[in-house]
C-alpha cells in the first residue's frame, strides 16, 4: 500500500517537515505527492520563492515521487489550456535550470464520474500529452460506474474522495468493498482519499488502513473537516497513519 498525498500546503519554512521525517523514518512506505503551486504550474506568473527552495528537497527522497495538478474543470476547461498547464510543467526543469523540480507525472482534478463520449475523447486526447511520463491519476471523487467510466485512460483513479462518516455509510462502505471485483480493476489502480477523521488512536487508525487495505492501493486520510482547508495542512494523525501503513 502507498500514499497518495495532495501536498496543497503553503511551503513556509517547516511546514512540509511532517513529508520529509516520514519519508525518512518509513523508507518502505512509498509517497506520490501532487504539487499545486498557482492551482497548477504556474503558467501566467513565476513560480513563488518558497515553492522553488521546498520541491528540490522532495528529490532527496527515493520513496517520493511526484505529479503535477491539472484541473479540467470536468472537461469544461479549454483542452488547450489543459495541454499548456502540462507542458508547462514538462518545462519546469529547463526553465527553473533545476532537474531536481522535475516531476514524475500528473494529477487530473475535477475529472467528470458519469460517462459521456465527448468527455472521454476530451481525457484521451489530455491522456496523449503524458503518455511519456511515469504516472497519470484521475479525481472524479465519486465512484465510477463499474462499466462505463474512464479508467482505461490512467494509472490510477480516486474512487472516492470525501468525509470518513461518507465512507462509513453501508452502502457506500459495500459498494467501494466490491468495486475492485465488480470493474475488474487491480486494487494497483485504485485510490480513496478521506477527510473529517475523529481523533483516532493510533490502533483505530490500523483497523481503518486495514479495511482500506482491502479495496484500494493507494490511501490518504486527514482529521482536517473545514471545507476547501481538508488537503492545506497535516492533521495530527498524520504521522500516526503512516505508521499505520508501514505495518
Amino acid at each position: 500500500m502507498s500514499i497518495l498525498l495532495p501536498l496543497y500546503l503553503y511551503p513556509w519554512p517547516g511546514v512540509w517537515d511532517p513529508l520529509y521525517t516520514a519519508a525518512t523514518t518509513h523508507p518502505l512506505v512509498n509517497f506520490t505527492v501532487v504539487l499545486n503551486p498557482c492551482s497548477g504550474p504556474c503558467t501566467t506568473r513565476p513560480i513563488e520563492p518558497p515553492y522553488l527552495l521546498e520541491i528540490p528537497k522532495l528529490a532527496l527522497y527515493p520513496n517520493i515521487r511526484t505529479l503535477g495538478y491539472v484541473a479540467t474543470n470536468y472537461t469544461s476547461k479549454p483542452l488547450s489550456d489543459v495541454i499548456v498547464e502540462i507542458q508547462a510543467y514538462a518545462n519546469w526543469t529547463s526553465i527553473l535550470n533545476d532537474s531536481r523540480v522535475a516531476v514524475d507525472g500528473i494529477f487530473f482534478d475535477e475529472v467528470p464520474g458519469p460517462y459521456d463520449w465527448r468527455k472521454y475523447d476530451y481525457l484521451k486526447l489530455a491522456q496523449s500529452e503524458v503518455k511519456s511520463w511515469e504516472g497519470l491519476v484521475h479525481n472524479p471523487g465519486t465512484i465510477p460506474d463499474r462499466i462505463w467510466n474512464y479508467m482505461n485512460l490512467t494509472d490510477i483513479t480516486i474512487i472516492f474522495e470525501n468525509t470518513f462518516n461518507a465512507f462509513l455509510d453501508r452502502p457506500t462502505f459495500d459498494t467501494l468493498s466490491g468495486f475492485q471485483t465488480a470493474a475488474e480493476r487491480p486494487k494497483s489502480q485504485l485510490a480513496l482519499m478521506l477527510h473529517t477523521l475523529p481523533n483516532f488512536t493510533d490502533g483505530m487508525l490500523r483497523c481503518m488502513v486495514k479495511e482500506m487495505e482491502g479495496m484500494v492501493d493507494w490511501i490518504y486520510v486527514t482529521g482536517n473537516g473545514v471545507k476547501d482547508e481538508y488537503w492545506h495542512s497535516f492533521s495530527s494523525l498524520f504521522g500516526g497513519f503512516v505508521k499505520a501503513v508501514d505495518e
